[in-house]
Order: C-alpha cells, then sequence, then structure tokens
C-alpha cells in the first residue's frame, strides 16, 4: 500500500483547486450552520462523496476525485453511512446509560452504593473500549461494502466483515492509525494557519482541512480493499 499517496492524491487532480474548493465550502456551510438540522445536509452530501472516492480508489482510477454533480445521490449515500455507524453505535449509547447510573451511585453516602458504582463504571468503560476498537477495526470494510454495493444490510454482515479484517489486519491497523493522525493534523494545523491567517482565515482553513482529513480516510480504506485478497462483496 502507498500510505503516503493518501495524504496528497487530492492534489494531483488536474481540476484539484475547484474540486476542493467546492468541497470546503459544502463542508463551511454545514458547520456554520450545525446548530440547526439544515446545517447536517451539506455534511452528509461530504459523507455521501467521501464514499465515492473510497469506491473510486478501490476501482483503481488515477484521479479519484469525483466531479461535484450527482448531489443527490451523495445526500442519499452520506444519509446511509450516517445510518449505518449510528446502528453501529448503539451498544455505546446503550452502554452510557449504566456508567450514568454509576456516577450518580458515587454521590451517595453509602458505601455499598458507591462500591456499586465505581463497579458499573469500570465495567462500562472497559466495555466501551472493547467495542471502540472492535469498530475501529472494523470501520474500513463498513465503509468498503457500503461504497461498493450501496447497500445499507452489506454494512452489518459480521462474518463478511470480519473476513476482510482479518485477512488485511496489518494494513487495517495502519490505515485506521493513520486515519486519526490525519484527524489530529487537520485539527492543529487548520486551527494555526487560520489564525496565522488573522482569523478570519479559520472560516477557510479549518473547512479545508475538514474535508483533507474525510478524503484522506477515504483514499486509505479504499486502498485496503483494492489490496485485499478477500473480495469487498
Amino acid at each position: 500500500m502507498d500510505f503516503g499517496k493518501a495524504f496528497v492524491f487530492m492534489f494531483e487532480d488536474p481540476d484539484w483547486l475547484r474540486k476542493l474548493g467546492i468541497g470546503t465550502l459544502v463542508v463551511l456551510i454545514g458547520t456554520l450552520f450545525s446548530p440547526i438540522l439544515i446545517g447536517l445536509v451539506p455534511l452528509l452530501i461530504v459523507a455521501g462523496y467521501c464514499l465515492d472516492v473510497l469506491r473510486n480508489v478501490m476501482e483503481g482510477r488515477e484521479y479519484p476525485l469525483p466531479e461535484w454533480e450527482d448531489w443527490v445521490g451523495f445526500l442519499v449515500r452520506g444519509l446511509r453511512l450516517a445510518g449505518v455507524l449510528i446502528v453501529w453505535a448503539l451498544p455505546l449509547i446503550i452502554g452510557a446509560i449504566p456508567m450514568g447510573i454509576g456516577s450518580a451511585l458515587l454521590d451517595n453516602r453509602s458505601g455499598g452504593a458507591q462500591a456499586v458504582g465505581v463497579l458499573l463504571l469500570i465495567c462500562g468503560s472497559c466495555l466501551a473500549l472493547l467495542w471502540g476498537l472492535f469498530l475501529f477495526l472494523l470501520s474500513p470494510a463498513i465503509y468498503a461494502r457500503l461504497a461498493r454495493t450501496g447497500r445499507f444490510g452489506a454494512a452489518f454482515d459480521l462474518v463478511k466483515l470480519w473476513d476482510f479484517t482479518r485477512a488485511n489486519l496489518g494494513n487495517v491497523i495502519v490505515a485506521v492509525l493513520l486515519t486519526w493522525v490525519a484527524d489530529l493534523i487537520a485539527a492543529i494545523g487548520g486551527s494555526l494557519l487560520g489564525v496565522i491567517a488573522v482569523v478570519i482565515g479559520l472560516l477557510v482553513t479549518i473547512p479545508f482541512a475538514t474535508l483533507w482529513s474525510y478524503l484522506v480516510q477515504a483514499h486509505l480504506y479504499g486502498q485496503v480493499a483494492r489490496q485485499s485478497e478477500v473480495p469487498v462483496e
């Protein structure tokens, strides 16, 4: 795998400035209007766009960035991805309930109640950590199957997801870790560049950095799927 290419491939597109410019504007609009429901629409469009990037990488296209044309399709695919991620996150949401109870019991004057509270917090935290790690390992397979098939159910075929992950475990771990690195670079670099550009630059650098990190993730996961000996579908 060419891990380094994931960080720069978007700039190799002959029309990269326009494509990234449009994407940055969409992220900016979504961020500005995120306090209200309508702000989710641009962000879902970007999510769908990145799924198309992932699919294009899987197919080995020289320039994976698609044109900003299929807006409705991007939105539909983004909604599908959001639904998949919410379902996979449900155990974490449910697990937060006993942790909340545990936190409340810590304020109780009874020693027994506090002991139960500590136990609930420890167990809940451990289970949340294990589930989170499991999801991070499965995430390339989940994204790749969804991008390839366009089917909601394909993201929940645990047998195929695990077979794909196990067959590409080394690449999966590196891809997930590099995704975290890209997120960190985007968060720090976007803020610093924006401040250097006299604060107003934050309106450009942070949305651009966010889009860039999403594209890095899409390319990394697409590479894992393209290199896999186990077919995505």
